[in-house]
């Protein structure tokens, strides 16, 4: 086996090695990025202290907060503030339809594998 091939076995199980004792945030009690659909970010939370699942959308072109953008409430209602404006094609009926399908999935359990993805 020549050197060159004998470092790049090394290295690579070097990085495997570091890649399974550094920390992954899998949004483990806090909110974090999970898919986009089009305009809409899917995020998600697994609250350990009460075990449940939790997924929220929102359109995040409008504002880094969360309560500041385009979203769908906790009974999947649209909320839009009166000083954002949307473009229509951003919450038509049927792309809705399709993200609340989405946080039902989410919302399903631990395992997340959306079908029309």
């Amino acid at each position: 086996m020549n050197s060159n091939s004998e470092f790049l076995k090394n290295y690579f199980f070097l990085a495997l090695f570091i890649s399974c004792i550094t920390s992954v945030n899998a949004g483990l009690n806090k909110f974090t990025n999970l898919i986009f659909v089009e305009d809409w970010l899917i995020e998600r939370k697994v609250d350990l202290t009460i075990n449940e699942t939790q997924c929220r959308a929102s359109i995040p072109s409008h504002a880094n907060w969360f309560g500041a953008r385009v979203r769908l409430g906790p009974k999947n209602e649209l909320i839009k503030p009166i000083w954002i404006s949307v473009k229509a094609n951003q919450v038509l009926d049927s792309k809705l339809v399709k993200i609340r399908e989405i946080l039902v999935d989410c919302r399903s359990g631990l395992l997340f594998l959306h079908e029309n993805l």
